[in-house]
């Protein structure tokens, strides 16, 4: 016996269908959303950062930052200071708060990773003032 469905039922099908399929994807868990913090420094390395508590921010004086923030973990040799443990709110970004001056006042602030901290630490003092100059190799 063949079963041969009729144009109607065919079409009361489809728009039943369709009406259910909302209701299975609105039953489904929403994605969580990306946490474009944490990509941002696992990928570069640093996190540009608006503020560092509510009293901290670009223009800050930096006694005001000694006062609000306390001492250094690590000061740099061009003058910039790091702080440990430093998370970015509602984010798995964490590392150090990278805090650079010019003028006595908060030129810069940022999150960076262990290895960018470290490879800063590392730096000579003056590497930011060397020019380095190419040389053709004429073996």
């Amino acid at each position: 016996m063949k079963n041969i469905l009729t144009p109607a039922l065919r079409a009361a099908t489809l728009t039943a269908a369709l009406f259910a399929l909302p209701l299975f994807v609105s039953a489904s868990p929403n994605p969580a959303p990306a946490d474009s913090a944490a990509q941002t420094l696992v990928l570069a390395g640093t996190v540009p950062v608006k503020a560092a508590g509510p009293y901290v921010e670009i223009g800050t004086y930096q006694i005001q930052v000694s006062v609000k923030l306390g001492r250094p973990t690590f000061r740099l040799p061009d003058g910039s200071w790091l702080y440990g443990n430093f998370s970015v709110p509602d984010s798995h970004a964490a590392g150090f708060l990278l805090v650079r001056f010019n003028q006595g006042r908060v030129s810069e602030l940022a999150l960076v990773s262990p290895a960018v901290a470290t490879a800063l630490l590392d730096a000579p003092k003056n590497a930011h003032e060397r020019i380095l100059t190419a040389a053709q190799d004429r073996r």
